[in-house]
């Protein structure tokens, strides 16, 4: 399935990612006195407010650039009123695919009205919800993902 253009992810600037991705990783395990000239300089290039301790131990769970092409994801995505079922059941295979899995999980979450968010997807057998004797299928997540708590 096409998906439209809003719910596809944006052309990043290589450059200007490894740019911020250079300053995170300089702001990861800085102390704030000393990095207060970068902070600045990074929250003005990334159009963020983030503070200094969003930085800190980046480096144990992932890749700066992927750290940074996250945030700036999440700082322009919003809920999408108009997202059908069908939309967010490829949302959710394109995740389960591994195709640009930051952007989609991103946006998934976005959208998801289920408290379980990512164990939707990734741990389902934590969710009652979801079949116990088979795989559920990604539209049977986005159904739940849509849901909002409590419905039938």
């Amino acid at each position: 399935m096409e998906l439209r253009p809003e719910l596809q992810p944006p052309i990043l600037d290589e450059e200007w990612l490894d740019r911020l991705a250079e300053l995170a990783d300089k702001l990861d395990g800085c102390q704030s006195d000393e990095g207060d000239a970068m902070l600045a300089e990074f929250n003005q290039a990334a159009g963020t407010e983030l503070a200094i301790e969003n930085f800190q131990k980046i480096y144990c769970s992932e890749d700066h650039k992927d750290w940074v092409r996250r945030i700036l994801y999440q700082r322009d995505l919003r809920p999408d009123p108009r997202l059908s079922k069908e939309e967010m059941a490829e949302i959710v295979s394109r995740i389960q695919e591994g195709d640009d899995n930051d952007f989609y999980l991103e946006l998934f979450l976005v959208n998801c009205l289920h408290p379980a968010g990512t164990e939707l997807i990734y741990w389902p057998d934590e969710v009652p919800e979801l079949p116990r004797d088979r795989e559920a299928t990604a539209t049977e997540i986005a159904e739940l993902a849509m849901r909002k708590s409590g419905q039938a």
